[in-house]
């Protein structure tokens, strides 16, 4: 009879676990169905990765922001973005700050917008026009 109760309680564990993982699989695909990402490097004039630069997103149909710090790779990452335009800054000390204009943004796409900063001081600015 224990050996009857414990195949069914393992068999009822199993189960749960699978649904469980059957609803975070649909939950994590309904949170990026209708978003997409921008991505990218941020690197010194010789291709070396800048590390705790400031990447700043701003959404040029709603004027919202976000900003991110790049890795020790010089990466960094925005996801869950709504479609649309944005344009994309780059600062960091010790080199001068870098624009994008217009990065486009679609659904469930992940658009890259690398940016390579010139020695300078921070109040300088370079302007980048990128057709992605």
């Amino acid at each position: 009879m224990d050996s009857r109760f414990a195949g069914r309680k393992l068999a009822f564990s199993l189960l749960v676990c699978i649904a469980a993982l059957f609803l975070c699989v649909s939950l994590a695909y309904a949170q990026s169905a209708g978003s997409g990402a921008i991505t990218g490097t941020v690197t010194d004039p010789q291709g070396g990765a800048i590390a705790g630069a400031t990447v700043t997103i701003t959404s040029l149909d709603t004027n919202q922001l976000r900003t991110a710090t790049t890795g020790s790779a010089g990466d960094y990452k925005f996801s869950l973005l709504p479609p649309g335009n944005y344009s994309l800054r780059f600062v960091a000390p010790g080199f001068k700050t870098s624009q994008v204009a217009s990065v486009k943004v679609n659904v469930t796409e992940t658009a890259t917008a690398n940016a390579s900063l010139e020695i300078g001081a921070v109040t300088q600015t370079v302007n980048v026009e990128s057709s992605v």
